[in-house]
């Protein structure tokens, strides 16, 4: 399904589940709803009424209803919680395996906004820059470095490949920024071996910090000789042809300290609504299609948050 259809088909669901909802007067009880669209309570400290949340089968519904009638259409709801924003419904999910949208109802699921909420105000990438002080992964930077350059990637994944020789570029352009690389693999079902790569090129890091960028690389280019059946051999040599020990690199790829990383990786991008992959943070402020901002831009928006690091 092309970009253009899923925008329209979420523009109808919208709608859908708007008339549906105005059309059940009955409240519903918060015992019917699953653990993942629990009503909101209240805040104490600001007394914040609670958000009146949809069920996952009221969604389910109305999705059913306005794309049930193309078998070839599917989607999977993640959660559905409260919005940043008192008073919406965040509704997270995809459609067809594409990355994951949202839908913000408002409480009485009679207007719906569909896109991004976006940081907003002064000092707009200050939450998400605390969180990503927790990042941890192979890095590379001069003394003192202004600000952090958070990538959260899949080695399987070819829009990731595509962002690299760009990103490797930004830190030849800017050798004082510091440069993270945080493993993000994908689900089995997307990509069947980046669970895999993603615990080689971590051995790879612990091992050998220099090593790492240059077996990154390796494994990008590689990426079509590489099947899910053959990753483990192919991984070794790749991690030989960079100078890597294969046979120790195996070892601790198949460890349990090195699966504790991969998903403490994980869990730091879902903090931050990773949800698709190369997710990029620069000083805190995420951005999207990196590969396909004009370079000379992208220069720009990085010297723009260097001017303005902490901020």
């Amino acid at each position: 399904m092309t970009k253009l259809k899923t925008f329209a088909f979420m523009i109808s669901l919208a709608v859908a589940f708007a008339v549906s909802s105005a059309q059940s007067a009955a409240p519903k009880k918060a015992a019917n709803k699953p653990a993942t669209s629990a009503a909101a309570t209240a805040n104490p400290a600001t007394s914040k009424p609670a958000t009146a949340l949809p069920t996952t089968e009221e969604v389910d519904a109305a999705l059913k209803r306005t794309l049930g009638y193309d078998p070839a259409v599917t989607w999977e709801i993640y959660q559905i919680r409260p919005a940043a924003v008192p008073g919406l419904a965040d509704v997270y999910f995809s459609i067809n395996k594409q990355a994951a949208q949202h839908i913000y109802l408002s409480s009485d699921a009679q207007n719906a906004i569909i896109g991004e909420l976006i940081p907003f105000g002064t000092n707009p990438f200050a939450p998400a820059r605390a969180k990503l002080k927790d990042a941890f992964g192979p890095s590379r930077s001069g003394p003192n470095p202004p600000i952090d350059i958070v990538e959260f990637s899949d080695l399987e994944c070819p829009h990731c490949k595509a962002t690299q020789p760009v990103l490797e570029k930004l830190a030849a352009d800017f050798p004082q920024v510091r440069f993270i690389f945080q493993q993000f693999p994908l689900p089995a079902s997307l990509h069947p071996w980046a669970m895999k790569a993603a615990e080689y090129a971590d051995c790879a890091g612990q091992m050998d910090k220099d090593a790492f960028w240059k077996y990154v690389d390796s494994i990008f280019e590689n990426q079509g000789g590489i099947a899910l059946a053959t990753a483990d051999d192919k991984l070794k040599e790749l991690a030989t042809g960079v100078g890597l020990d294969a046979q120790k690199i195996s070892a601790c790829a198949a460890s349990p300290e090195t699966a504790a990383r991969i998903k403490k990786s994980t869990d730091l991008g879902a903090a931050l609504e990773v949800n698709e992959t190369p997710t990029v943070f620069v000083n805190g402020r995420r951005v999207r299609g990196l590969g396909s901002i004009p370079y000379e831009n992208l220069k720009q928006l990085v010297q723009f948050e260097i001017d303005h690091a902490g901020k």
